[in-house]
């Protein structure tokens, strides 16, 4: 299991000295960074989509041609997995309702999976809160109509429990059998933070079953911590993460 860090351009020095494998940065910077980056172990992506990108409605952009310029820039610098968060670019449109705009947005996922399989890179999408969106909030539904397309996913923790939060409270921690319905397969790829989007502690009951869940499923692949950590407490950040996980 690697254990990585979603970081500003600005952080990545410091994430790498904290012991971290490798950072998780911006796709949508990676073209105007990219000579800055060489050698740096950009194993992942985020924020797929650049600002004011849409994805539906009049006058929306187009996405494969998008995907055809990012991709090669991604594989030269040694990404192997790119999320699709952007909770902005696929908000549903005027009069769209959510559940059509989910599967065209599904749609669209898979056919840059394909594009980006081509680069031995992988697109895995992400639930988001409806804080952000109103498309593709539930991780089960969301995973499952992506696996339906061939496609992968990423498990990301803080957004399925603040989901969880807007329906239960802040008191209420999901069971493994919660999670279980919540990863119904195994992810290509993990966001771990706690439910305050905070760096996540050995003993916190929330994640204590999606922890046990990507066990049962046999994930061991890359783990990359999105929460918030200034530079001095990335090492601690980093401990807290692995002793969840017992390594």
């Amino acid at each position: 299991m690697r254990f990585g860090l979603c970081c500003s351009y600005e952080d990545v020095t410091g994430a790498l000295d904290a012991g971290f494998d490798y950072v998780e940065l911006a796709a949508s910077r990676l073209r105007e960074q990219t000579s800055e980056l060489s050698g740096v172990p950009v194993e992942a992506t985020n924020l797929f989509f650049p600002s004011g990108f849409q994805l539906f409605g009049p006058g929306a952009d187009d996405a494969p041609a998008y995907g055809s310029k990012l991709f090669p820039i991604a594989a030269s610098l040694g990404v192997r997995t790119m999320v699709i968060g952007s909770g902005a670019a696929r908000r549903a449109a005027a009069e769209q309702k959510a559940d059509l705009a989910q599967s065209e947005f599904c749609r669209i996922a898979s056919e840059l999976s394909k594009m980006a399989s081509e680069y031995g890179i992988v697109v895995a999408p992400e639930s988001l809160n409806a804080t952000e969106t109103d498309v593709g909030n539930r991780l089960s539904s969301l995973a499952r109509e992506l696996a339906s397309l061939g496609t992968a996913y990423t498990a990301d923790s803080y957004h399925v429990l603040a989901e969880w939060r807007s329906d239960h409270g802040t008191d209420w921690h999901p069971s493994s059998v919660d999670w279980a319905v919540e990863l119904p397969t195994r992810p290509a790829h993990v966001h771990l933070a706690s439910a305050e989007r905070q760096a996540p502690q050995p003993g916190d009951a929330s994640l204590a079953g999606f922890v046990q869940r990507l066990a049962e499923l046999g994930y061991d692949g890359r783990v990359s911590l999105e929460c918030s950590v200034k530079e001095a407490g990335m090492a601690q950040a980093l401990r807290g993460a692995k002793s969840l996980f017992g390594c």
